[in-house]
C-alpha cells in the first residue's frame, strides 16, 4: 500500500486511508535549506513507513509551482 501513497499530496491520501479504515500516524520533516520556495499550505507525502499500528506517512511542504507550471497545468492537464 505504501507505494500507492508515495509522492502524492496529503489531501488525496488522507481520505483514501480513512475510507479503507486504515490506521495512520503522520510525521513531518523539512529541508534544512530554503533554496527552493515551498507552498506551506500543501503537504506532500515523501516517505511511507509502517508500524504495528498502520501506516506512517512522512509529510513535507510541497514545492511551490512557478507561474509557467500553473499555466501549463491549467491549459494542458
Amino acid at each position: 500500500m505504501g507505494e500507492l501513497l508515495l509522492a502524492r499530496p496529503w489531501d488525496e491520501i488522507k481520505p483514501l486511508l480513512e475510507s479503507e479504515g486504515m490506521l495512520y500516524q503522520t510525521a513531518e520533516t523539512r529541508s534544512q535549506r530554503d533554496f527552493f520556495p515551498l507552498d506551506e499550505m500543501v503537504l506532500y507525502v515523501i516517505r511511507v513507513g509502517e508500524n504495528s499500528g498502520g501506516a506512517v506517512p512522512t509529510l513535507t511542504p510541497a514545492p511551490a509551482r512557478s507561474k509557467s507550471v500553473i499555466a501549463y497545468e491549467e491549459n494542458f492537464l
